[in-house]
């Protein structure tokens, strides 16, 4: 091959594709990821909330100083009830899923 064959071949990507790509399929791979990443990082938020079910409230600025009043009884920790556990568990499984699943599909020697 020549060099202006090199240069002719590059100048002309597929026919309707705009430098040699084949942007529906970008476009879905790309929408595909983002749902994904969506999915798992909402998952993974809700398994954190379950997880602080009956912590004490934070965000009050008076526990760090002396002259504060003694806290409310709404701010005392409490039992997390074995609902939340199960229920952030759940969560953390489904991340954890959809990342191991993931990797299956990116790496061929586990087909």
């Amino acid at each position: 091959m020549t060099m202006f064959t090199l240069a002719r071949t590059a100048a002309s990507p597929g026919a309707g594709q705009f430098l040699g790509v084949d942007w529906g399929s970008f476009v879905v791979v790309f929408l595909v990821a983002l749902v994904a990443t969506t999915v798992i990082v909402v998952f993974y938020s809700v398994g954190l909330r379950l997880l602080a079910v009956g912590s004490p409230a934070d965000g009050s600025d008076e526990r760090g100083r002396r002259d504060a009043p003694p806290l409310s009884s709404a701010s005392v920790a409490r039992p997390r009830p074995a609902v939340a556990t199960v229920g952030a568990v759940l969560c953390f499984a489904v991340g954890v899923a959809a990342v191991l699943y993931g990797l299956w599909l990116i790496v061929p020697q586990f087909h």
